[in-house]
């Protein structure tokens, strides 16, 4: 298995890697059709790669937990959320070459996606509960609830501007529904998120606040990116095409980082 500085070396290349290719294209449009096919092409593949990296390695963090482990319930919902984004992805790969090259919204794939989040919401839920119960903390959590709100007013607010703003979209009910919804989960996934980080936090600065530091990024760059993606699909804004590829393949790495490192901890 590949160690901390690896598994860190290697997510910093592969966002700088598309970086180079995605933030040239924000000024100059696309480019070649033959390039555009092999972004089409390539990057599904290699967002779908990292997803599966991340699914596998959750999924061998938890085949290590005892299933009376506190821990152990958290981490199946974590590694059913990572194997739901996986079976999405793939679904939306091939929606999108079965439709020539464009990308399908809304699609069966929003709602695996949107079921995905859900799941790492409950993990995210669960694992904060698991951590409170072992009397770990004085002030019996207090401190973490304080992150989760001090995230809590500038991504709430973001999320209502943002579904005020997408409610002027002429768009099919549907659509409007999937519009809606990413926010919303987004932003509980976020606040979740940033209370189980605080948690980490407080116990020193070991290597389960590493993980959370890299799923919470994740995730942002995740929420920011469905965002935009409203706003691509409702207002035909393509010049956050390449901007929305390269915040999901950053993303998806740090899914894939966060939950590699947590196997390895789990392993030592």
């Amino acid at each position: 298995m590949m160690n901390k500085r690896n598994t860190d070396i290697a997510t910093l290349v592969i966002c700088i890697a598309w970086a180079s290719i995605a933030l040239p294209r924000i000024f100059t449009g696309k480019w070649s059709a033959e390039f555009e096919a092999f972004i089409i092409w390539g990057g599904g593949c290699f967002r779908l790669i990292l997803l599966a990296v991340a699914s596998f390695a959750a999924v061998q963090a938890l085949r290590t937990l005892d299933r009376d482990n506190p821990a152990h319930l958290s981490q199946t919902f974590l590694a059913g959320g990572f194997l739901t984004f996986v079976l999405s992805q793939m679904t939306l790969f091939i929606l999108t070459i079965k439709s020539g090259g464009k990308t399908p919204y809304p699609s069966i794939a929003d709602l695996g996606f949107s079921i995905a989040c859900v799941l790492l919401i409950v993990a995210v839920a669960l694992g904060i509960r698991a951590w409170l119960r072992l009397d770990l903390f004085p002030d019996g959590g207090k401190k973490a609830a304080t992150a989760g709100i001090l995230i809590a007013v500038p991504v709430v607010s973001g999320a209502v501007w943002t579904i005020r703003s997408l409610a002027a979209a002429t768009v099919p009910p549907m659509q409007m529904v999937i519009d809606i919804t990413y926010p919303v989960l987004n932003t509980i996934l976020l606040i979740l998120t940033a209370a189980m980080l605080r948690l980490c936090l407080l116990l020193g600065k070991g290597s389960v606040g590493v993980v959370w530091r890299s799923l919470l990024a994740g995730f942002l760059a995740m929420a920011i990116a469905d965002v935009m993606y409203s706003f691509f699909a409702g207002f035909n804004l393509e010049v956050l095409e390449p901007t929305l590829d390269l915040l999901y393949t950053v993303a998806y790495a740090l899914f894939a980082r966060g939950t590699l490192l947590q196997w390895q901890l789990l392993r030592d």
